[in-house]
C-alpha cells in the first residue's frame, strides 16, 4: 500500500489488535478501538487494562487492522506508546461516533463515563507497512 492508501484504511471504523509485553517478554493482545489522525494511533482503555501496565513498563507495541472480508488487506504498525489522561472525554466520544454513529455513540459515551475510568494511550509509530488484495 502507498502512505495514501495507508492513511485511508487506518481512518475506517475497524478493529485493531494492539500488542504489548507482558513483564516476562510474552506478548498480549487485545482487539481496540482505535482513531489514526494522521500522524498517531489513538486508544482509549479502562486504567486497570493489562496493556496499561505493560506499557507503562515498555513502550514497544504493534498493531495490526486487517480486513474479514475481501478485498482483504491489512496494516500493521510498529511504534511507541505513552500512556495520559489528557482529553479523554473528547476522544472517548470522537470514538465511539466513529465507531458507533452519533445517536448510539452519544448513548454509549454517556454510559461509559460514568461507570469507567479511561486513559489514553497514544501511539507513534516507528514503522506501517500494508498491503491490499487488489486482484
Amino acid at each position: 500500500m502507498t502512505s495514501e492508501q495507508i492513511d485511508a484504511y487506518l481512518r475506517r471504523p475497524m478493529i485493531g489488535d494492539l500488542a504489548t509485553l507482558n513483564s516476562d517478554g510474552s506478548p498480549h493482545v487485545a482487539p481496540v478501538w482505535f482513531r489514526w489522525d494522521g500522524e498517531v494511533v489513538k486508544v482509549f482503555t479502562q486504567t486497570t487494562a493489562v496493556k496499561v501496565g505493560n506499557i507503562r513498563r515498555d513502550p514497544r507495541v504493534a498493531m495490526s487492522v486487517a480486513t474479514q472480508e475481501a478485498p482483504y488487506g491489512y496494516v500493521i504498525v510498529n511504534g511507541t506508546a505513552a500512556i495520559s489522561n489528557d482529553g479523554i472525554p473528547d476522544e472517548v466520544r470522537a470514538m465511539a461516533i466513529h465507531y458507533k454513529g452519533e445517536v448510539e455513540g452519544e448513548i454509549y459515551i454517556r454510559q461509559a463515563l460514568q461507570e469507567m475510568t479511561f486513559c489514553l494511550i497514544t501511539i507513534t509509530p516507528t514503522k506501517t507497512i500494508g498491503w491490499l488484495d487488489e486482484g
